[in-house]
């Protein structure tokens, strides 16, 4: 099951303390950059959950 991302918690990269540490950490490239959002492509998303554990705003859950 993909993650969800809660843009209003998430802020984006420029209002993030980890400044986007969840891109950084995916290895499957599941999670992208777009104008400042964190965007999700899930058919690469392989539920591995480093996101949700590491994100500092705690905007990523799963569905």
């Amino acid at each position: 099951m993909p993650v969800k991302i809660d843009q209003d918690k998430c802020g984006g990269i420029s209002s993030c303390p980890g400044e986007g540490l969840c891109i950084k950490l995916c290895e499957k490239g599941a999670l992208e950059s777009d104008s400042n959002h964190i965007v999700l492509i899930e058919e690469n998303c392989d539920d591995c959950d480093l996101c949700i554990q590491n994100c500092p705003n705690q905007a990523i859950v799963k569905d």
